[in-house]
């Protein structure tokens, strides 16, 4: 409804776009349709993910979010900043040191 009232007012013209925790698949997939939009408008539209899985082992979000992380919003973001449990999480790969980091950017 935000985003309809922005658009049919003329005002869905962002150049940035930040997002944080998001606890449900339609909320996210809204969010998608939003960065679409926003592209349409400027392709160059920056969008900066922070995607709030969880911490310290544990999920905060439902597990079917990791996948539309994954195949979804990772290839849209220009910027993800995860932190350690939630780059291993989208990754696969398990961060020991510099290298392994590396490697899962």
């Amino acid at each position: 409804a935000l985003v309809d009232g922005l658009e049919k007012n003329e005002l869905l013209n962002y150049s940035h776009l930040l997002t944080g925790y998001i606890g449900s698949a339609a909320f996210l997939r809204s969010i998608l349709r939003l960065v679409a939009k926003l592209r349409d408008k400027k392709q160059d539209c920056f969008y900066l993910c922070d995607p709030v899985l969880g911490d310290n082992g544990m999920l905060y979000v439902p597990q079917d979010l990791i996948q539309i992380y994954r195949q979804e919003v990772l290839p849209l973001a220009s910027v993800v900043t995860p932190n350690q449990f939630e780059i291993e999480t989208l990754t696969g790969i398990r961060i020991k040191d510099e290298a392994d980091a590396i490697q899962a950017c």
